[in-house]
């Protein structure tokens, strides 16, 4: 596969990190995910501002002011041969001498690799972690390199036989899934968690709160025992349905809410 490395083309073998780059070292870094379908990056306004905001809060330059995201994409998903793809950009600190500190004239790396899009589940099963997210950490608000938690919570998760953790935050508030942003109907209403509750602020959540009216707030587990239906929703995924939390059948709906698929575009 073609990748595109601080404005080269490369062959992925070639593109190895530097042994001293604090991405690789420290996971001091970013990234964002990115859906590429029909031609065109899915939501990238949204992406884009929340780089931004994250290169700000961790006191790094961000790249998109000196490359223009979408053109670049789309040339790597044609060298690629990919006309559905998953996009990664991964942004790193750069190279620096050993210790914490930052070095104040670093010059961050800028990675951006393409996949093939794999077609969504139909439905995915849920196990609650014993992992808790903290609203004060950088790592439960922005896409960081420090990924441990979200790592370790999958893999507890399958050990458990289930597709993907479920997080609370340290107030046993709902938070998210390992990857991705939890909703519910009830009551004819949707509902999601505050950002508050150490949720990650994902593009298609925004959508669908801009688009819809969504109740967030603080909510207990118990809030999803008696939803008519539960989904989760990411940039590669899109919505998709919950069917089991914790080895316990959740949703009586075997679908997504109508205006939840209209919305997105869903079938």
């Amino acid at each position: 596969m073609t990748v595109w490395l601080n404005g080269d083309w490369l062959d992925d073998a070639a593109a190895g990190a530097a042994p001293n780059d604090r991405g690789l070292l420290l996971g001091d870094g970013l990234f964002e995910t990115l859906r590429f379908s029909g031609g065109r990056v899915m939501r990238l306004a949204a992406h884009e501002q929340r780089l931004r905001a994250s290169c700000a809060a961790l006191g790094m330059d961000c790249p998109l002011d000196q490359i223009t995201l979408a053109p670049l994409i789309e040339e790597l998903a044609g060298r690629n041969g990919l006309s559905d793809a998953a996009i990664r950009l991964t942004l790193t600190a750069g190279v620096g001498e050993r210790g914490l500190a930052r070095p104040v004239a670093t010059m961050p790396s800028c990675l951006i690799t393409t996949a093939p899009l794999a077609t969504p589940p139909a439905a995915i099963t849920l196990a609650t972690s014993t992992l808790r997210r903290s609203a004060t950490s950088i790592a439960a608000r922005h896409k960081t390199l420090s990924y441990i938690d979200n790592v370790m919570a999958r893999r507890e998760a399958r050990a458990a036989g289930a597709d993907m953790a479920l997080l609370l935050d340290t107030e046993d508030n709902l938070s998210g899934a390992d990857c991705a942003n939890l909703f519910w109907r009830r009551d004819g209403r949707l509902f999601t968690p505050l950002l508050d509750c150490a949720v990650l602020p994902g593009t298609v959540r925004a959508a669908l709160i801009a688009g819809l009216e969504v109740e967030q707030g603080r909510f207990a587990v118990s809030e999803l025992a008696d939803a008519r239906c539960v989904f989760v929703t990411n940039a590669l995924m899109g919505a998709v349905r919950v069917s089991q939390l914790d080895g316990r059948h959740i949703g009586r709906d075997g679908r997504l809410p109508a205006e939840v698929a209209a919305l997105l575009g869903e079938a």
